[in-house]
């Protein structure tokens, strides 16, 4: 008698939850899942930020383009840009803007001249702007005090920062994920608390 009662507080008890193979395939299930989508996500971004540097190169759509990534980053987890996005070639035709509109002679074409000095010192695209400047006013007398003053190249750095979580599909399978674990950790501590009441009732022939 007392075994069968004992039998029936176990079955009592377990048809009363999940059982733990069920609970960790679940869990295992959610975190497939939450990896799948914070792939996708990071996957995504990359994307964007490769149609931003293409935009920059191509000199078309450069503001779209990071409209349209900063929209992306700011609503999906896992989008962090490790590095900043620095527009250089919006940078450059900026630059060039400004020397060939600080030329007072049509005779001479500065910009061109200073870019292949520059080149021909081996200038990374990154710094040669700086470098025509200077090569512009050197060597553009004419102009007097009418220096060339490039813009601030911060102004053509971008970072963007990824939330911590958002409500998409990789954020609700992580929050899914964190639960089922906790649940999975606590049918654990309970199926030991069971064990050990047993075993108790079974010593004491309850």
């Amino acid at each position: 008698m007392n075994g069968w009662r004992t039998n029936r507080f176990v079955k009592s008890v377990k048809s009363k939850h999940f059982k733990l193979w069920e609970l960790l395939l679940l869990t295992l299930f959610f975190a497939i899942c939450s990896v799948f989508f914070l792939r996708q996500n990071n996957l995504k971004m990359v994307e964007l930020r490769n149609q931003v540097i293409l935009a920059d190169k191509n000199g078309i759509g450069v503001e779209q383009a990071l409209e349209d990534l900063n929209k992306y980053i700011f609503k999906h987890m896992n989008t962090q840009v490790v590095r900043p996005i620095e527009l250089v070639n919006t940078y450059n035709r900026r630059a060039q803007a400004i020397i060939q509109a600080s030329q007072s002679s049509q005779n001479r074409d500065v910009y061109a001249e200073g870019t292949l000095a520059c080149e021909r010192r081996g200038i990374p695209l990154s710094s040669i702007a700086q470098c025509i400047a200077q090569y512009a006013n050197d060597n553009n007398p004419s102009a007097g005090s009418n220096q060339v003053i490039l813009p601030d190249k911060n102004l053509f750095i971008y970072s963007f920062a990824s939330p911590i979580w958002t409500p998409d599909l990789a954020g609700i399978f992580v929050v899914l994920t964190g639960v089922s674990f906790v649940w999975f950790g606590a049918r654990l501590v309970e199926v030991a608390i069971v064990s050990l009441v047993v075993r108790n009732r079974l010593k004491n022939g309850l």
